[in-house]
């Protein structure tokens, strides 16, 4: 369980499973350290002919080979990766000595259409050379990008193709040209520094998103903050695979593209946009380099993210040579695990379900509650929540993983819900599972 965590295995079962993106790409634009990357291939050349003469690029005949051209640039047989920055640009007066707030290597594999993204905790502890041992988010202030690109080939292994940059400015841009996304959040933001964020179903727009992505004040600090960047990646990218509106979509680039600093020149853009056309979003996979926090032995020492050596190479071999946090092996006996899980029951009649009316239809939760007691669940308890839900979500006591899962089969085998550990929630309704019908919930 632990090492799953360490390589960013997320384990949370999602609302429903994430379609296939038709006529959509991974385009890379940085979003405050995030990737989120969707946009169409007519789009792009709509906008190419639009900023013709900015950026002095030849239109794309449609009749060139797709992989001829991207093997200008890169074997497409091998990974493609870029390194993707984050910086807070203006947090102090000189540009150059800004610091990496986040930093993501993003590995795409083109031919079999996906990609893993590993993100490197900013407080990383590592060896600049010229100035001894600093945390990873130093680099690009000692050394520029250069010495940000170095490192962390120093601790992947892997060569780097390209990076991409942008601050935090031009991100609320561009989640505000998405048009803002919701999500769930497990824990609430109260964070005097940056901003606060409720916990629950959240609409973020531009400035929500950047409270979100920056805030590590947070149970597992900066793990919990990637955890979160990880899940709003997600929520953007299922949000732009619903933009049809082709002003919308240029609007997205001109956001993304006119504040981004990048090595990608536009010809491997619209290339890698083409070559990915039809990819998922479940083919897209997120990691974390592992480690841990390592208290300082005093209060004047700094605090360190120390990577697990052993555990780093491995993530990075399987990168390397599957595009994946897992090997083969290891993503067989993950799936034999998920198949467990998903299937594991226990007797209902023992299982305390607390049911919540969270989408405000009157006689949700006692219609869904007969359901559940006729599936053999005889200790259930309704309500209303407090605030509205989007999301349906099933929340389950420390231990009671199994029972969350089954009550998610019970409640409709086909979807898949947020699910989350939370003592506190489960508590709170006397209960072992605590079900929030939200407005996405249509089985009565």
């Amino acid at each position: 369980m632990k090492q799953r965590e360490m390589v960013g295995i997320d384990k949370r079962r999602k609302r429903r499973k994430l379609e296939t993106i038709v006529k959509t790409t991974l385009v890379i634009f940085l979003l405050g350290g995030l990737v989120a990357g969707i946009m169409s291939f007519d789009a792009l050349k709509t906008w190419a002919a639009k900023h013709y003469v900015r950026f002095k690029i030849d239109p794309i005949p449609d009749s060139d080979p797709v992989y001829e051209k991207l093997s200008e640039w890169i074997d497409p047989s091998q990974p493609y990766n870029v390194l993707l920055v984050g910086i807070d640009r203006g947090s102090v007066e000189d540009d150059d000595a800004t610091r990496s707030d986040v930093i993501i290597l993003a590995s795409v594999d083109v031919m079999e259409k996906k990609a893993v993204l590993v993100s490197f905790p900013r407080d990383t502890r590592v060896d600049i050379p010229g100035h001894g041992t600093q945390k990873i988010n130093s680099a690009r202030a000692y050394s520029g990008m250069e010495g940000v690109i170095e490192v962390v080939k120093d601790i992947s292994g892997m060569e780097i193709h390209d990076y991409a940059e942008v601050d935090f400015a031009a991100f609320e841009r561009i989640v505000d040209a998405i048009g803002g996304v919701t999500l769930h959040l497990d824990y609430p933001i109260l964070d005097p520094k940056i901003g606060a964020l409720p916990a629950g179903d959240v609409f973020l727009n531009g400035e929500d998103a950047l409270v979100l992505v920056r805030s590590r004040d947070l149970p597992r600090g900066d793990l919990d903050r990637i955890d979160n960047q990880k899940k709003f990646l997600k929520a953007v990218m299922k949000k732009a695979v619903e933009v049809r509106d082709l002003q919308a979509l240029l609007a997205i680039l001109d956001a993304a593209v006119k504040h981004m600093e990048t090595t990608i020149e536009p010809d491997m853009l619209f290339t890698l946009a083409e070559a990915l056309g039809d990819m998922q979003v479940d083919a897209v996979e997120f990691a974390t380099l592992p480690g841990e926090d390592i208290e300082p032995a005093t209060p004047e020492e700094p605090w360190y993210f120390v990577m697990d050596e052993d555990a780093a190479a491995e993530l990075f071999r399987n990168v390397k040579l599957y595009t994946s946090a897992l090997s083969p092996e290891q993503q067989a006996a993950e799936s034999a695990w998920r198949e467990q899980e998903e299937t594991a029951e226990v007797d209902r009649s023992g299982v305390s379900l607390a049911i919540l009316n969270g989408a405000g239809w009157q006689g949700l939760a006692a219609g869904v509650a007969e359901i559940m007691q006729a599936r053999g669940y005889a200790d259930v308890t309704t309500g209303n929540t407090a605030n509205p839900y989007e999301l349906t979500t099933i929340y389950y006591a420390p231990g009671r993983e199994t029972e969350a899962g089954m009550v998610a089969r019970d409640l409709d085998a086909e979807a898949e819900f947020v699910l989350s550990e939370d003592a506190d929630v489960a508590s709170g309704h006397d209960a072992d599972i605590v079900l929030v019908l939200g407005e996405d919930y249509t089985g009565t």
